[in-house]
Formats: C-alpha cells, sequence, structure tokens
C-alpha cells in the first residue's frame, strides 16, 4: 500500500522533498475529485490531507472514515499552522471507538 498527501504547493513539497507521492488540491472540486480517484485505485492505504483540504472534503472523508475500506485518512496542519476548532486524530477516534487514547 502507497501512501498520498494532498495539500497545498507548500506542504505538497515539503513531502515530495523526502520522495511521498503528492498533489496538489486549491479548491473544494479538486480535494473531492482527488480523493474519489485516489479511493478508487485501491493502491493507497494511507491519505493525508491538510485541514483546508478536509474542510473542503469533510462529508466524504467522514464517510470513508467511518466505513472499514482503506484508505485511511489523517488530516494535517497545513503550512500555515492548525486551524482553530479542527478535530485532530484523537478525537475522531474516540468518536468512532468511544475511548480516549
Amino acid at each position: 500500500m502507497k501512501l498520498v498527501v494532498l495539500g497545498d504547493k507548500q506542504t505538497s513539497l515539503l513531502f515530495g522533498l523526502v520522495g511521498v507521492e503528492c498533489r496538489i488540491v486549491e479548491d473544494q472540486n479538486t480535494a473531492l475529485e482527488e480523493i474519489k480517484k485516489i479511493r478508487k485505485t485501491k493502491n493507497f492505504g494511507l491519505i493525508i490531507v491538510t485541514e483546508r483540504v478536509a474542510e473542503w472534503a469533510r462529508d466524504l472523508i467522514n464517510q470513508i472514515r467511518f466505513s472499514k475500506e482503506l484508505p485511511l485518512i489523517i488530516d494535517i496542519p497545513d503550512h500555515k499552522g492548525h486551524i482553530e476548532g479542527m478535530k485532530n486524530l484523537a478525537e475522531y477516534i474516540r468518536e468512532a471507538v468511544g475511548i480516549r487514547i
């Protein structure tokens, strides 16, 4: 299984420098299209998205997160930092499983 990062140019560049496949996403339509394409290929086990991308595709991401299918999706802050009010991975796990980690 492979890893892919969806985010702005700067964040993608940083991951690309260490050899991670990246796709630049600058709007909601592109975010949704890229996630759907990645999911169809079934080659990816993990998608890392920036918080801004996660905001644009929240419904689709939640649908994937709460299904039992791959890929796993985690969101990270972009080069501008954390967006106030965004949930982190531990909060999603607590919602899905019901325990605090």
